[in-house]
């Protein structure tokens, strides 16, 4: 099975997405067909199925197809960008002389003749794409916007050439051209915001290099693109520049600056048989990396890809959109038809009745219903990108979005996940910092979470060489230092009584020459953000519960502090799931947020499965996925989520709204005062800009 996506060119509005997908799933072989309106994506699962009769599928509809990785595709994009461009200045350029005898004082009059040419040009010439894909769908017994667009144009059209030939002494040319002018200008700023809505995905992509510095077999260096990369090659990357591919060092030390891809705030130090990610920055050192993924296989592009298809992804309110979409516009065909028929019966002459008629049609055209939740879903989820979201589905932010309760796991989450020195007990008459050095020294090459807790603790010390070093799992390690035979371990291993006055933690002591020199004790710390973002939580109405494997007492003693509803420790990661489960069943949303592997059947049963950085295992259970550090991201996440949803309610209510107020208007000719069909073309356009702005208020927040 092959799951692949396409662009798809001439789609306008909900109706159009629904007809690309039922043309792509009646071909025989795609088992589904996913479209998204803001993507202009068509994201496919077929078997044995040829690209070419999936293209004629979708031409025979009146849309064009296009293979993503096609290399003409920028190119492609680039010229309709500027064809669009063109058509409204040259519809506009023919529009404006109609316009002319509308000014006050300007008595300039074009023979009828004229006139009509110009009309023509604009509504047949420029306009040609809405009769062409009227058309086709028309051969299918189906209709879509274009079906109002190209009616109500041509009908305005006509009836104007009917009255210039009967001796009127203004036929209105000027209203069907500029009917197709006024919505040639919307079509094209909506394009233009739809692709600023998803430039923040585009923007992951560019942080890897186009290209790259390849090793040949002599080690010479030769400049080639990143694309043309193979796994094997070897590239060298220089202080200063970025990982052009995902690969593992060969030859070379240096720290690299991840925060961009991870959330690792600090640079990380790589050396041979080290893992880097492209896109990550090289400092203090070059980097020979041997090629695992270039191009569509690295971790970056996987990332990107997966934002794209969660913007594909349907949420539960669009459903609503494509279901009233779908019986929209027969209805406003009927409408039609009976203004028309009813202002006919009215004044008795068919020149009084079409301007209503054509109003309505042209008012009705459902394009900000169609905008209303993709465009705001891609804008949301372009910031979510930005801020260190990934978001695997779209349905899973709108569910974000109405959680009633919070879960999370306790280690790695609330607590920052690596021991840290929290207390320095000295004794023997030695100071805090020479038993952290004492410490750090006999532990400097030992990869212990304990160890290097102690050691981010001594750091800025010197730390004196370690001789005769030995470990001892369980327990602790000896070694020598300064001549002096150290012992660091637990009380037990070390056969000494534990001081009273420590703190809650692992504690640790230290032995030198026989003597106690003192204890360490460490802990793993609560986040220092932890209490402030979910005292927030909690006044937006949150109830919160921390789920954690370790010892009750723990559990509680952290839930007192950060003041949280509910504490349950000894968790195993089935009864995390069952305990979400059970609020699930009283009614709650639920939210989960967690890092660990123990985490994954709660992260999948949660409404709103939240990953914090950690494991791949964890990351795949989540539709949201946290890439940076800290609970921050975490409440921004929410934020966003409720700021999206407001947003898409925000832009149906309008869409909805300007069609119930201004459809019996049209019908009822109120609207013949302020210019009819050519007010309704500017207002329908204005109603999906308004849409598309309203949207992108979302990349900001």
């Amino acid at each position: 099975m092959t799951v692949k996506s396409f662009r798809v060119e001439g789609m306008t509005c909900a109706s159009c997405v629904r007809r690309v997908e039922k043309a792509l799933a009646a071909v025989p072989g795609v088992e589904s067909a996913v479209v998204n309106l803001a993507t202009e994506e068509a994201t496919l699962t077929f078997e044995n199925v040829a690209e070419e009769t999936l293209f004629k599928a979708v031409e025979a509809r009146g849309y064009h197809l296009v293979a993503p990785e096609s290399l003409e595709l920028a190119m492609e994009e680039a010229a309709a960008s500027k064809l669009a461009l063109f058509r409204v200045i040259a519809a506009w350029l023919f529009t404006l002389p109609l316009m002319a005898a509308m000014i006050p004082g300007l008595h300039w009059h074009l023979p009828w003749q004229v006139q009509a040419i110009l009309s023509a040009l604009v509504v047949f010439a420029t306009g040609r794409r809405f009769f062409e894909s009227a058309i086709k769908q028309l051969l299918h017994l189906e209709t879509s916007m274009d079906t109002l667009i190209a009616m109500g144009a041509s009908i305005a059209w006509l009836f104007a050439l009917v009255e210039a030939v009967h001796g009127a002494p203004h036929p209105p040319f000027e209203t069907a051209a500029a009917l197709v002018a006024f919505l040639l200008v919307g079509k094209y700023l909506e394009a233009k915001a739809r692709h600023r809505a998803t430039n923040a995905l585009e923007s992951l992509l560019e942080l890897a290099p186009a290209v790259a510095l390849r090793l040949k077999a002599n080690r010479e260096e030769e400049i080639v693109l990143t694309q043309l990369l193979t796994p094997g090659d070897v590239v060298r990357v220089k202080p200063g520049e970025a990982i052009p591919v995902d690969g593992r060092v060969v030859e070379g030390q240096a720290d690299v600056a991840e925060a961009l891809l991870t959330g690792e705030p600090m640079p990380v130090f790589k050396k041979p048989g080290d893992a880097v990610l492209a896109g990550a920055t090289v400092h203090g050192g070059s980097l020979d990396v041997r090629v695992e993924g270039a191009g569509r296989a690295t971790w970056l592009a996987k990332l990107a890809k997966q934002v794209e298809q969660a913007q594909g992804s349907r949420a539960a309110v669009q459903e609503l959109a494509d279901r009233v979409s779908a019986v929209f516009v027969p209805t406003i065909l009927i409408l039609a038809a009976l203004t028309l028929a009813g202002w006919w019966i009215h004044t008795g002459a068919l020149s009084a009745a079409w301007r209503p008629a054509v109003t309505v049609l042209v008012i009705a055209c459902p394009c900000a219903l169609g905008l209303a939740t993709p465009v705001a879903m891609a804008a949301a989820l372009g910031t979510a990108a930005r801020n260190g979201l990934l978001v695997r589905d779209a349905a899973a932010m709108e569910r974000l979005a109405e959680i009633t309760d919070l879960a999370l796991d306790k280690t790695g989450t609330l607590t920052q996940g690596r021991p840290k020195v929290v207390e320095v007990l000295p004794q023997d008459s030695l100071s805090s910092q020479e038993l952290l050095r004492l410490a750090a020294a006999l532990e400097q090459h030992s990869e212990h979470p304990l160890a290097k807790g102690i050691r981010e603790a001594a750091q800025g010390q010197t730390l004196p060489p370690v001789k005769d070093f030995k470990a001892y799992p369980g327990g602790g390690v000896e070694g020598v230092v300064e001549g002096q035979a150290l012992r660091l371990g637990s009380a037990t291993w070390l056969s000494v009584p534990a001081p009273s006055a420590a703190s809650q933690g692992t504690l640790v002591g230290l032995l030198g020459d026989g003597r106690t020199l003192g204890f360490l004790v460490l802990a793993d710390p609560v986040r220092p953000e932890a209490l402030r973002v979910l005292s927030d939580l909690k006044k937006e109405g949150l109830r919160l519960h921390v789920m954690s494997g370790d010892r009750q007492e723990a559990v509680d003693a952290l839930a007192q502090e950060l003041k949280l509803d509910d504490a349950v420790g000894g968790c195993t990661p089935t009864e995390k799931q069952n305990r979400i489960q059970a609020l699930q069943q009283t009614g709650a949303v639920v939210a989960f947020a967690g890092d660990g592997v123990n985490d994954a059947p709660a992260l999948a049963q949660a409404d709103a499965g939240i990953a914090l950085p950690g494991l791949e295992a964890t990351q795949a259970a989540a539709p949201l996925n946290l890439l940076r550090e800290g609970l921050d991201p975490l409440a921004k996440a929410h934020h966003l989520a409720r700021r999206t949803r407001a947003v898409v309610r925000q832009n149906l209510t309008w869409a909805f709204a300007y069609n119930l107020v201004l459809i019996p208007l049209a019908a009822f000719g109120q609207l013949e005062r302020f210019g009819g069909p050519m007010l309704a073309s500017a207002a329908m356009g204005l109603s999906s800009l308004t849409v598309v702005l309203n949207a992108l208020r979302l990349r900001k927040v």
